[in-house]
């Protein structure tokens, strides 16, 4: 199945083109991944290559007029800020439960890397609308990373909308975006179809037949995934210090790790970032 035109990236980075790979499809996560999967989940196919020219058209786009709630910017953090990071010495930890003692050892260092953040961070919202969500920690070589601990066990959920609200898929573009940037040793990927939630409605729609409440935010991945396999997913390469600004509720996406040794670690911010690019 071809690319469709919907979610564009957008980026300062000259190396982009070079950070996108795509697949042919999806498949049913099973227990051969090594992990616990959501019966309904469905995560990558492993078969990557590079875009041909007509895909990068589709994607990539070449302008900053670009809606922040149908797009994703790519970019790379200061050297102010990278160097604050690096001071909090979090890539010496092996585990993860030595993240969260780490950070806590130096809190006036933390509160300056705050400051830093902000100011990082202020001229991408116009409005100021912006939080602190979490710092992310993960396994290396994983398929997907997110998941839920549910009855003492860690259920991965595959390819996934963040439900940050309440939402259909008709108002999921007004939830906001959010800002993720890799605080890791390695590379980590983001991997995502770039439909939005509409487009996704309307295609299952088409195959289905099913319409209105009958495809909600609970089952329109399992829908779609089962009804369009071969949709291709697009994985871009998240470098250490870069980070991505993406509307996660209005699109299916997880970050992988797959192929990595080191732990994952990522600080995610909340909010509506509309401004992706301006201070680069």
């Amino acid at each position: 199945m071809y690319l469709k035109k919907g979610l564009h990236i957008f980026s300062d980075l000259d190396t982009i083109a070079e950070q996108l790979s795509i697949n042919n499809g999806t498949m049913p996560a099973t227990i051969e991944t090594g992990l616990n999967y959501h019966e309904e989940s469905y995560i990558p196919k492993r078969e990557w290559r590079k875009l041909e020219l007509a895909e990068q058209r589709i994607l990539i786009a070449g302008h900053r007029n670009t809606d922040f709630r149908r797009s994703i910017y790519i970019g790379e953090i200061p050297e102010n800020l990278k160097e604050s990071f690096l001071s909090l010495g979090l890539q010496e930890c092996t585990q993860l439960d030595q993240i969260y003692p780490k950070i806590k050892e130096d809190e006036e260092k933390v509160k300056f890397i705050n400051t830093e953040l902000d100011t990082f961070l202020h001229p991408f919202s116009s409005a100021k609308n912006y939080k602190f969500h979490r710092i992310t920690r993960a396994m290396p070589n994983r398929e997907t990373i997110t998941c839920l601990y549910i009855d003492e066990q860690f259920i991965y959920i595959g390819l996934h909308i963040d439900q940050s609200k309440h939402f259909t898929p008709h108002t999921a573009h007004k939830s906001g975006n959010r800002i993720s940037i890799n605080l890791s040793k390695e590379t980590r990927h983001l991997a995502f179809t770039n439909l939005s939630l509409i487009q996704v409605f309307n295609m299952v729609k088409e195959r289905t037949g099913l319409a209105g409440k009958e495809v909600n935010p609970d089952n329109i991945a399992h829908l779609f995934f089962k009804h369009y396999p071969d949709y291709p997913v697009i994985r871009i390469a998240q470098k250490p210090y870069q980070y991505y600004i993406a509307p996660t509720d209005n699109f299916f996406h997880d970050a992988t790790t797959l192929g990595n040794k080191e732990i994952d670690i990522t600080i995610v911010y909340t909010g509506v970032f509309d401004g992706a690019g301006v201070n680069n």
